[in-house]
């Protein structure tokens, strides 16, 4: 690890020394490009400094703790030579995290030119960069092989994301164990409150009653199975890929006295075959499906659900233009990799090509944004204990999507839907009149 020197810090007025003077020009080439400037501080491993052009209250500061950090960031001039700084440790954040993605993504994204290599690379050679392999990448990080979304890498995928810890998940998604959009009916609500409103929504949007045969698709740990079953008489499945979630779960039924109404399956998707089912919902799983295998899953519940049936799927969105997330990304290659995310009406023509009616449609993207902020509160409030469970590398992923993903959907870059779809029956009657009404 780079040793700090007593080379003086850079204050505003006085003249760059040491690391921070040989990325001056180039620094400041992107503080004029950028709208607003430069609202934080940028620390170097030998001490010296770039503050601020425009500075803010607590404004953050950047600091590239070891000279590896900028080594990936020249070797992959992308999201992911940062990302792998961040997960590595190289690269650190001196104040609040979420205040400095805020601040820092319309810098990172300034415009370069072609002029802007020169003085790139003469900071470059200086600084001895160019010399230096490039270093290995953290443990935490997976880039798959195999066919994209095939059940065997599909499996990969979801034991990298879930089979990480169960306790840790506890810690940091509270006592409901609910890994999705909590719906908040005021700020003073506490997370559980609001994961539990959640449950209980779901369940009154798919009418469900004494006796109705329920599929939960994607169950993790087994809450919203618990809940319905309980509160409203249902028979539960619940199917997963994930083996810690699905022994974690059955331990949960067994606690809470449900094992004649519920059961979880270790079972992909598509390999269910023992429809019709009442009600089916679909919780923070389709994400996982992919693009070209959204028209299979929308078919797969379609074939299961019963002629009068109904079918929840609550997910995440993009919002605006249609694009995937690069594979170089911080979130493919070390939070949901695999991942895919669609426009909201891309799902619609496809739950409709698939033989479903839309029913109804509700935006909870608000309800997210805060969600991911208490998460991020009970994962900070215990660090030490998330590092204990999960590694140092794997706690830093998560203290920085939680952050990151909460400004995605303050910024109405993501969104999280819930569809509620009956199927259609070429010559049946018309389907009996609803009168909905849902809990705020």
């Amino acid at each position: 690890m780079a040793t700090t020197s007593s080379s003086p810090k850079v204050t505003s007025g006085s003249a760059a020394t040491g690391v921070a003077a040989e990325l001056a020009e180039l620094v400041g080439l992107l503080d004029s490009r950028a709208e607003g400037g430069r609202s934080f501080t940028l620390a170097f491993w030998d001490g010296s400094e770039l503050p601020p052009t425009n500075p803010v209250p607590n404004s953050p500061t950047l600091r590239f703790a070891e000279r590896d950090a900028l080594v990936r960031m020249v070797r992959e001039p992308n999201e992911l030579g940062m990302a792998r700084a961040w997960v590595s440790g190289e690269l650190e954040v001196d104040g609040d995290l979420e205040m400095a993605l805020d601040l820092t993504e319309k810098w990172r994204h300034a415009p370069l030119k072609a002029t802007d290599a020169i003085p790139a690379l003469k900071a470059a050679r200086k600084l001895g960069l160019l010399r230096r392999g490039q270093p290995p990448a953290p443990e935490a990080e997976i880039k798959l092989q195999g066919r994209l979304h095939s059940a065997q890498r599909d499996q990969e995928a979801i034991s990298h994301h879930y089979d990480v810890s169960n306790e840790f998940y506890r810690r940091m998604l509270g006592e409901t164990m609910v890994y999705s959009c909590a719906y908040f009916g005021s700020p003073e609500d506490t997370l559980d409150q609001a994961q539990t409103r959640k449950l209980d929504l779901i369940c009154k949007k798919l009418e469900l009653k004494p006796g109705d045969r329920m599929l939960d698709i994607g169950c993790g740990w087994g809450s919203l199975m618990i809940y319905a079953a309980h509160n409203y008489g249902v028979h539960a499945v619940g199917v997963t890929i994930s083996e810690e979630q699905a022994a974690l779960a059955r331990e949960r039924i067994i606690e809470a006295g449900m094992q004649d109404q519920c059961e979880v399956r270790l079972q992909d998707y598509r390999e269910v075959n023992d429809g019709p089912y009442d009600k089916i919902s679909s919780v923070g799983m389709f994400e996982h499906v992919g693009r070209d295998n959204l028209p299979i899953y929308l078919q797969q519940a379609r074939s299961l659900i019963a002629k009068d049936g109904l079918f929840l799927n609550h997910g995440i969105v993009r919002v605006g233009e249609d694009h995937q997330m690069h594979p170089k990304s911080f979130t493919q290659r070390y939070v949901f990799p695999d991942g895919e995310l669609h426009t909201q009406g891309i799902v619609i023509n496809a739950i409709e090509d698939a033989g479903f009616e839309l029913v109804d449609d509700e935006s909870l993207r608000p309800h997210y944004a805060e969600t991911l902020r208490r998460w991020a509160i009970n994962h900070d409030s215990d660090r030490e204990a998330a590092i204990a469970e999960i590694g140092p590398e794997r706690e830093r992923v998560w203290r920085l999507h939680n952050y990151g993903a909460a400004l995605g959907f303050e910024r109405s870059r993501l969104s999280v839907h819930q569809v509620i779809a009956r199927p259609v029956e070429e010559y049946e009657p018309a389907p009996p009149l609803r009168v909905r009404s849902y809990p705020v």
